[in-house]
């Protein structure tokens, strides 16, 4: 698809009832993970569990369904909505780190389309693929390639991500990888500006 026809294609996936829906069902998606969440946070500290330890287990039982709809979002909003919400955002190791955030899940949201526009190799997952970590894993690495190749500001995005989680010693791949939480490892390799960067590094907590 030639810059033309993918800009005509946004033009009317932006104006169309398609789209309307689409971006209703997503937000249903995402308030119904944030209702589980709470409700599960809620049950934990019946039982007895402290606030950190009924935060941690809700984000564990929440892990599929977060991941694949960041999966599918991260696919289909605009490179320029997905830099802004990684400044907010910033360090996806867990996902508690959306709920922390959630003006920032519903402005890519709304900004999502349908169908994907820029990335052409990824897809989203499935909620069942998106739970097990070495799938994340893989998937988050491909992603990560396809993306900081589309221009300056999205590879600046994912280098300054990488940079704010605060960990002495993590290359750019392994930036990368604490955002998306690719655990217990990573392996990849992707070209930024013209720089060849092979990585296979673990990343420990």
């Amino acid at each position: 698809m030639s810059t033309a026809e993918a800009e005509e294609s946004v033009l009317e996936m932006e104006t169309s009832t398609e789209t309307v829906k689409y971006r209703q069902s997503r937000l249903m998606w995402w308030t119904s993970i944030v209702h589980a969440h709470e409700d599960y946070i809620a049950d934990a500290l019946k039982h007895g569990a402290t606030q950190v330890a009924a935060e941690a287990a809700a984000s564990k039982h929440e892990r599929g369904e977060v991941r694949a709809l960041l999966s599918e979002l991260l696919t289909r909003a605009p490179v320029d909505a997905i830099v802004q919400f990684l400044q907010v955002t910033r360090a996806l190791d867990d996902p508690a780190a959306l709920f922390q955030q959630p003006e920032a899940v519903t402005a890519l949201i709304a900004s999502a389309y349908p169908r994907r526009t820029w990335a052409t190799k990824m897809d989203k997952l499935a909620r069942e693929v998106a739970a097990d970590d070495a799938s994340w894993s893989e998937w988050g690495a491909r992603w990560g390639e396809e993306f900081s190749a589309v221009g300056k500001a999205a590879a600046k995005a994912l280098i300054e991500t990488g940079a704010a989680v605060g960990k002495v010693g993590l290359d750019f791949a392994g930036g990368i990888a604490t955002l998306l939480r690719w655990t217990p490892y990573i392996v990849g390799g992707a070209a930024l500006l013209g720089v060849g960067l092979v990585a296979a590094s673990a990343i420990r907590k």
